[in-house]
C-alpha cells in the first residue's frame, strides 16, 4: 500500500447516480477524494490545479464523453493513473476505454473494498512495485480467445491434465459462465457447480471450497460451470477473486478457462493471473481475433513475457502459412496443435488426449505446453522450441513499452 494516504479526483458524468458511486469509494483514513467534477472541462482543470494520485471516472454503459476526455487526459498528462467506474451495460465499452488510456475498469455496484483494493493495485502497479496475488509460487493460468470455437476448452483440460501428470497440484475453473464444456471434456457429472458455489451461505474458505470441486481421475480438481446460463448472473468478479486466492494458497497450478470476449469476469482472471494462454486457429478470422486480444491485453499492460500463444489446427492446409501468421500477429506462436481425428474422439469420450492417446502428436504438443509454462524462465531453451519453428525469444508485441 502506499506510505500515504492516497488522493483522487472524482469526475461523474451526467446521468450517473453520484449517490451510488460514492457508496462504493473507500471510506478509509487511506483514501480521500479532494475534489468533484461534472464535465470533462472541470475535471482537465482540476488537474491542472491540484494534482492527484488517481483520476476517477464515472460514466454509464458506453460513454463518448467518457473516451473522450481520457484520450484528452492521457494528452495533458500521461503519466496520471485513470480508473473508470463503469455501470450498466458495458456494450463494446471496456476495450474502447483501455484503448483511450484508463488504466483499470471497475464495474458498479462494488463494495467499498474491491475499489479500495483495485485503486491501491493500480496505483503500486504502475510504480513498479505490485506484490503477487500470492506469495505463494503458486502460477494461475488463464486460457483466453477472443473467438469463439478456437479450443479453448480442449487446451485448459488437457494443459491441466498434463500438469497433474507431471506430479503438480491442480485447481481447474470453468468460467464459461453459460455454455462452460470442461465437465463434458472431463466426463464429469455436474453435480455441484460454481454457481451452487455462489448460492451457499456463510463465509468462503478451503474447507467450503473444495466441497464444490469436483475430482479428475488424473487428480485434477474442477470448479464446473453452471447448469443453466441464467444461473451465470450469480457469479462475479468479487466472488471469482476469492476463489483464485484461496486456490492458489493450496494448489501448485490454478488453471482457468475462459468465454470468448474480455467480459469484467475474465478481466478480474487476466488481473489475477500471472500466465496467459492465447489460443487461435489458423483462418484469417480467428488471426483477426486473436491479434484483438492480443493488443487488449497490451493496452492493459499485461507483461508479454508472460502471454503463450497456442495455435489450434496448425497443420491444416487453409493457404495460410507460418509467415502470414507472423506477419498478422507479430511474433511466433510458441505451440502448434495439429489436426488429428482422435481429438474429437477424446471429446466425445469425455477423456482427455494426453491421457488417451498419449503418444499422439497433439497429446505431445499439450504436454510441450506444461513444459513450456513450468521451465525455469532463464537459462533453459524450452522443449518447444522445435514444433514451434523457433526458439521462445519474447518479442513485444506491438512495441509499446508496458
Amino acid at each position: 500500500m502506499p506510505s500515504r494516504p492516497v488522493k483522487a479526483l472524482l469526475s461523474i458524468e451526467p446521468g450517473v447516480d453520484a449517490e451510488q458511486v460514492q457508496e462504493s469509494l473507500p471510506d478509509e483514513p487511506d483514501f480521500s477524494i479532494v475534489s468533484v467534477a461534472t464535465s470533462a472541462e472541470e475535471t482537465i482543470r482540476m488537474l491542472a490545479d491540484t494534482p492527484v494520485d488517481v483520476l476517477l471516472v464515472a460514466c454509464a454503459g458506453y460513454s463518448d464523453r467518457a473516451l473522450l476526455l481520457l484520450e484528452a487526459v492521457v494528452k495533458h498528462n500521461p503519466d496520471q493513473h485513470v480508473m473508470v467506474l463503469g455501470h450498466g451495460s458495458p456494450n463494446g465499452f471496456l476495450r474502447r476505454a483501455f484503448e483511450a488510456g484508463a488504466d483499470d475498469i471497475v464495474m458498479l455496484p462494488a463494495t467499498r473494498e474491491h475499489v479500495r483494493f483495485e485503486i491501491h493495485k493500480l496505483i503500486a502497479r504502475k510504480q513498479g512495485s505490485e506484490q503477487p496475488v500470492s506469495a505463494e509460487t503458486s502460477r494461475l493460468v488463464c486460457v483466453l480467445g477472443p473467438k469463439g470455437g478456437t479450443g479453448k476448452t480442449l487446451t485448459a483440460t488437457n494443459l491441466a491434465v498434463a500438469l497433474a501428470q507431471r506430479g503438480e497440484r491442480v485447481a481447474l475453473i470453468d468460467l464459461d459462465l453459460q455454455f462452460g464444456d470442461v465437465a463434458l471434456c472431463l466426463g464429469l457429472p455436474p453435480e455441484r457447480t460454481v454457481y451452487d458455489l455462489a448460492q451457499s451461505p456463510g463465509a468462503l474458505d478451503f474447507e467450503k471450497l473444495d466441497a464444490f470441486l469436483a475430482t479428475h481421475t488424473s487428480g485434477v480438481r474442477t470448479l464446473i460451470a453452471p447448469r443453466r446460463p441464467d444461473q451465470a448472473s450469480a457469479v462475479g468478479a468479487e466472488l471469482l477473486r476469492e476463489v483464485y486466492s484461496i486456490l492458489r494458497s493450496t494448489f501448485d497450478w490454478v488453471v482457468v478457462d475462459t468465454p470468448p470476449g474480455f467480459t469484467a469476469e475474465v478481466i478480474t482472471s487476466i488481473d489475477s493471473s500471472t500466465d496467459v494462454v492465447m489460443v487461435g486457429m489458423l483462418d484469417s478470422l480467428s488471426l483477426k481475433n486473436t491479434k484483438l486480444g492480443l493488443e487488449t491485453l497490451e493496452l492493459m499492460k499485461y507483461d508479454p513475457d508472460h502471454i503463450y500463444l497456442l495455435l489450434n489446427r496448425a497443420h491444416s492446409r487453409v493457404g495460410i502459412s507460418q509467415s502470414d501468421v507472423e506477419a498478422v500477429l507479430g511474433r511466433a506462436p510458441d505451440i502448434l496443435i495439429p489436426s488429428d481425428r482422435e481429438i474429437p474422439r477424446t471429446v466425445n469420450e469425455g477423456i482427455p488426449i494426453v491421457i488417451a492417446r498419449p503418444q499422439s502428436e497433439p497429446a505431445e504438443a499439450y504436454g510441450q505446453l506444461a513444459e513450456l509454462l513450468a521451465a525455469p524462465e532463464a537459462g533453459q531453451e524450452p522443449l518447444v522450441a522445435a514444433a514451434a519453428g523457433g526458439s521462445r525469444s519474447k518479442r513485444r508485441l506491438f512495441g509499446r513499452k508496458a
